[in-house]
């Protein structure tokens, strides 16, 4: 899940032999369903139904520098940890 002031992106790892990640922006009520429940039931959606959900794929997601950012620095948060 990565957060920037009030949108929220979940990227969900997909398939069963080919593996492939969905990143998709929650709409306001996937949003409301995270905040009072948590991600689980979104993601299992997500992952259950991908092509439900491809419209909504943000493309190259992953490439972006800040998500590269935010990744390499919740990395290094994690390592720190143990």
């Amino acid at each position: 899940m990565y957060q920037c002031n009030d949108e929220y992106i979940l990227s969900v790892l997909c398939g069963t032999v080919a593996m492939y990640g969905r990143d998709v922006m929650l709409n306001a009520d996937e949003k409301a369903e995270y905040l009072q429940h948590g991600i689980h039931e979104i993601a299992k959606r997500i992952a259950n139904e991908p092509s439900v959900y491809q419209p909504r794929q943000i493309v190259d997601f992953h490439d972006d520098p800040a998500v590269k950012k935010a990744d390499a620095d919740w990395r290094a948060a994690q390592e720190n940890q143990k």
